[in-house]
């Protein structure tokens, strides 16, 4: 007897509705333009790579997920629905960074078989930044590549290499049991408040590394990643003091 019971539908990335192979036969009309981010409206948590700490931290408070591999995460907003760094109009809240998943969008490199190192761009073909009036071309008259799609292809190349990296990170934290389940307190216009729900480095641990696992994390780049991270969590309780600033007008 056959199974004919359906497929499991494929995890999609966050914030992608679709992915599909960017090919010239079928794609050839598309073009890129711009469209904002009101795209990332209704997501709290934005992936980062570790590449991005240095800045990032200077505008968000930087977490790891409570699920493993605990891949670190700026955050956005306290409610799961709620960015409160993009406008009605889609623009991003100014001078603030933006991470590079968000500029990823909507392009996303998806390897063709597991364990294989062949790697294709996909796009998500609903998005708004996708046009065929407006924008730059993404395939020539030829039928190649554009110089855009060229760029595009580059970054998000690098992307999927800095995002390895910062997998590779988070595991090498977690076996070091660096990363606990973590909260922070404060008060709030007089009242207690707490948000939890997150992996931190676990500031006892960390003191208690031998020498040598401090001379490995110094090595391999680590240290300014959990200092960068730990400096971060401070921003937690002026987002909530922003979030609750519209309320209390």
């Amino acid at each position: 007897m056959s199974d004919t019971s359906p497929a499991p539908a494929p995890v999609l990335p966050p914030l992608y509705s679709s992915l599909e192979p960017l090919t010239a036969q079928r794609h050839a009309a598309l073009r890129v333009r711009e469209a904002g981010y009101g795209f990332a409206a209704g997501i709290s948590a934005i992936p980062l790579a570790t590449e991005e700490f240095a800045v990032a931290s200077r505008h968000y408070p930087i977490v790891f997920t409570a699920q493993a591999p605990h891949m670190p995460v700026v955050i956005v907003g306290l409610t799961a629905d709620t960015n409160t760094h993009v406008g009605a109009d889609g623009v991003w809240a100014t001078g603030k960074y933006v991470p590079a998943y968000l500029r990823r969008f909507p392009f996303f490199l998806v390897r063709v078989a597991e364990g294989s190192d062949e790697l294709a761009l996909c796009i998500d073909s609903k998005a708004a930044q996708f046009s065929t009036t407006e924008g730059e071309a993404l395939f020539g008259a030829d039928g190649k590549p554009t110089p855009m799609l060229d760029r595009a292809f580059a970054f998000c190349r690098g992307m999927e290499q800095a995002m390895q990296k910062t997998r590779a990170l988070a595991e090498s934290l977690t076996a070091l049991n660096l990363l606990q389940p973590a909260a922070v307190q404060f008060e709030q216009n007089g009242k207690p408040m707490k948000i939890d729900g997150f992996h931190a480095i676990q500031k006892e641990a960390f003191a208690a590394l031998p020498a040598e696992k401090l001379a490995e994390l110094r090595d391999n780049g680590a240290l300014e990643v959990i200092y960068a991270h730990l400096l971060s969590i401070g921003g937690l309780p002026e987002l909530a003091a922003k979030m609750a600033a519209p309320a209390a007008a």
